[in-house]
């Protein structure tokens, strides 16, 4: 009797382990449920509005865009608007689907930045000037307090961004000499450090979209 109650509370100890296990395993799904993949678009809204649709259905027909988690090729979903503040328009998202791991991830041009209600384009201006101007005094319609926020929560992301490039440049065979970068303003580094990059991909024309690209390519992502 003894042994068979000792059976018994060792199998629910391992009942319970097995439910921790999974109710974890359910959580960390449930926090990657969605993500994104920036990947060039089109150079403004307008060619965005006019040759997005026919570049997804080609990346997706050729297998290029994948998941990563598991990249495995991912196929098409749903869509939502996107409003872009400053240009007061709204923009279709396309969203993708991997069946494997069962997560969305958000196709987003590089002209736009993951969670900012602003143009990439806006930012990264606002981003240049503050190197030079009083936050107070740079032209941007969006408030000063933003413009604090992105000060710091964007120049803290680039100078994030400019470690994993300079990495991620040399396992591709592009080392980068720090002698020949000019350390200073996160932004200047940064473009600095773009110029070296291994070879040239298509982009918008915004610096910080560029570098989400090649960002993108890295496993760990960590865009700007």
């Amino acid at each position: 009797m003894g042994k068979r109650m000792c059976r018994e509370a060792d199998m629910k100890k391992k009942n319970l382990h097995a439910a921790s296990v999974s109710k974890a395993k359910s959580g960390m799904k449930t926090q990657q449920k969605s993500m994104t993949i920036v990947i060039y678009l089109g150079r403004d809204i307008k060619e965005y509005a006019k040759k997005s649709d026919e570049i997804i259905k080609r990346a997706i027909r050729e297998g290029k865009i994948q998941c990563d988690h598991c990249f495995q090729p991912m196929s098409r979903h749903s869509s939502y608007a996107r409003g872009i503040r400053e240009a007061r328009r709204k923009i279709t998202i396309t969203v993708v689907w991997c069946r494997e791991c069962e997560v969305w991830h958000a196709l987003l041009p590089d002209f736009l930045l993951p969670r900012k209600h602003y143009s990439g384009n806006e930012i990264e201006s606002v981003i240049i000037d503050s190197a030079s101007t009083p936050v107070s005094q740079i032209e941007t319609e969006a408030s000063e307090s933003t413009v604090r926020r992105w000060a710091n929560q964007i120049g803290d992301n680039i100078r994030k961004a400019v470690g994993i490039l300079k990495y991620l440049f040399g396992r591709l065979g592009q080392a980068v000499s720090e002698v020949a970068i000019d350390a200073g303003h996160g932004y200047s580094e940064l473009e600095q450090l773009l110029e070296m990059a291994p070879s040239n991909i298509k982009y918008s024309g915004n610096k910080l979209g560029l570098a989400n690209l090649w960002l993108g390519t890295n496993e760990a992502g960590a865009y700007i």
